[in-house]
């Protein structure tokens, strides 16, 4: 994909200790719109130095965020979602320039910022923890405190680069703690809008830093940095378990793949069973770690969801990003381009047919472009089934009992959020039992989730739940406090006072 440079490019820089900085390298490197083709922008090339850099002010900072109030904590949280809501509009097209997601797509990402840090801010306000009297020690009362762990690092990817930041770096300090953020290097410009948020919102400095560069030297100094507590991640699985693999024994939550399966039973209503798999399909292009990666049709109704499916997915119109008829937007980048493509090409090559898209849209501003693609008669063995596509793919496998489908959903042993769709609710129910998955939707897409509910995976699908008061939770440790309260033997106790 050739380049193409506006009149003035814009030049970003990094943010260690409330100053915005060039990368001690002075190198950079260019973010190009795989939208467009045009650069959209020049970043620091952060490295080990910057990173080291970035720990050593966040931890300089710990005490500063420590000794704030719960109440001056949760006034920085709102004050930065009053600063996200001044720019919605011109966040969400840089957003969609750098992504490629439409516009109305980047448009809901920015805006669901602003209810996901305040859901947050009203659960540090009620973030209760128990007291109780003592049963071996009946003279001592225990209270649990909430214990900030201290620099926090976070880690997140390109395909929501305004929602996944906003789950972890803010929440992180409003536990109090201090943080390190190393957004993804394919869309750092939205990064960086959070992090202009937060310093026009008056954080202290120090307390959130944010480095950019390349994973394997920034994002491996700062996981393996000694001074750093702990590690918030959401990716690829084989880069969490490399990361697990590095961390030692700081705290980790870690959001990793999904390769999520909708299970349609015979008795599903097929007209919302298919607006599910083209929501859970197609919406960001499928680049999300719930996306429905996976269908799994009752063999009775096969052939009517397959029609059904195929001409709403023949409706959809593949455009330009901010076009405001534009359904689907290109590909992120060029890896993924060539992943669904090769699944494509290997579920062919065993007997599948592609009855929808399965290819790139010609005549487009960059060949990132793709038709939304459905697959049908996919085997058991295909790429598709054991390995997540990240794509606008909606692969379709047939199946004959719920026992089958539960066996196929469970086997790659990912387990982010599953789904079925059913009329029977003793079906559901026992789907939802044996189905091993962080969440369980039923007759909803694969492609949910809420501000408040515990989320997080199964299996290889990660480590530690997020959202609503989880997120503080994982990001602090309890701290078990012991008071002598003195209890005096009273009439009728069954200890015997002691003889003198």
């Amino acid at each position: 994909m050739a380049k193409t440079k506006p009149s003035t490019t814009r030049s970003f820089r990094m943010y260690i200790n409330g100053k915005w900085l060039d990368s001690e390298s002075g190198r950079t490197f260019d973010v190009v719109s795989p939208a467009s083709g045009e650069v959209l922008g020049s970043f620091p090339m952060g490295t080990a130095q910057d990173a080291k850099a970035a720990v050593e002010a966040a931890v300089g900072a710990q005490s500063v965020i420590r000794n704030l109030s719960i109440r001056e904590r949760a006034l920085l949280g709102v004050r930065i979602t009053q600063e996200i809501g001044r720019f919605i509009k011109e966040y969400a097209v840089d957003c969609s320039l750098e992504h490629g997601k439409p516009l109305r797509e980047s448009l809901a990402e920015v805006e669901d910022a602003i209810p996901n840090i305040l859901w947050q801010v009203e659960d540090l306000k009620r973030w209760d923890s128990p007291t109780q009297e003592g049963y071996s020690k009946d003279n001592v009362l225990y209270t649990t405190l909430h214990e900030p762990l201290g620099t926090v690092v976070t880690i997140t990817p390109w395909n929501f680069p305004w929602v996944l930041p906003c789950e972890f770096v803010v929440q992180a300090m409003l536990a109090g703690n201090s943080v390190v953020f190393k957004p993804a290097s394919n869309t750092p410009i939205s990064a960086i809008h959070l992090i202009e948020c937060i310093d026009r919102a008056g954080v202290p400095a120090g307390v959130i830093n944010m480095v950019t560069g390349p994973g394997d030297e920034v994002g491996t100094t700062l996981v393996e940095h000694p001074l750093v507590d702990g590690i918030g991640f959401t990716g690829e699985t084989a880069t969490g378990l490399d990361i697990a693999k590095r961390a030692g024994l700081k705290k980790l939550t870690l959001e990793l793949g999904g390769l999520g399966p909708l299970i349609i039973m015979d008795d599903a209503k097929i007209g919302p069973a298919v607006e599910d798999i083209a929501f859970g399909c197609f919406t960001t292009t499928g680049h999300c770690c719930v996306a429905n990666e996976r269908i799994f049709v009752h063999e009775d109704v096969h052939d009517q969801v397959v029609k059904a499916l195929v001409d709403r997915v023949k409706k959809m119109k593949v455009g330009f990003p901010l076009h405001a008829d534009t359904d689907m937007g290109p590909i992120n980048n060029r890896p993924t381009l060539r992943k669904v493509e090769s699944h494509v090409a290997d579920a062919v090559k065993r007997g599948a047919k592609v009855v929808a898209g399965g290819k790139r849209v010609p005549g487009m501003p960059t060949d990132l472009y793709y038709y939304p693609t459905v697959v049908d008669d996919v085997p058991p063995e295909a790429l598709f089934n054991t390995v997540e596509t990240f794509g606008p793919t909606a692969p379709i496998f047939e199946f004959s009992d719920l026992d089958d489908a539960i066996e196929m959903a469970n086997a790659p042993r990912y387990g982010l959020s599953m789904a079925i769709h059913t009329a029977n609710l003793r079906v559901a129910m026992e789907a939802a039992k044996r189905l091993k998955s962080g969440q369980i939707c039923i007759n909803e897409p694969v492609y949910s989730w809420d501000y408040f509910n515990p989320w997080g995976g199964f299996r290889n699908s990660g480590l530690g739940r997020i959202a609503g008061r989880w997120s503080l939770d994982a990001f602090s440790e309890l701290k078990t406090v012991m008071i002598n309260v003195g209890r005096s033997p009273w009439p009728g106790s069954l200890r015997r006072p002691r003889e003198t």
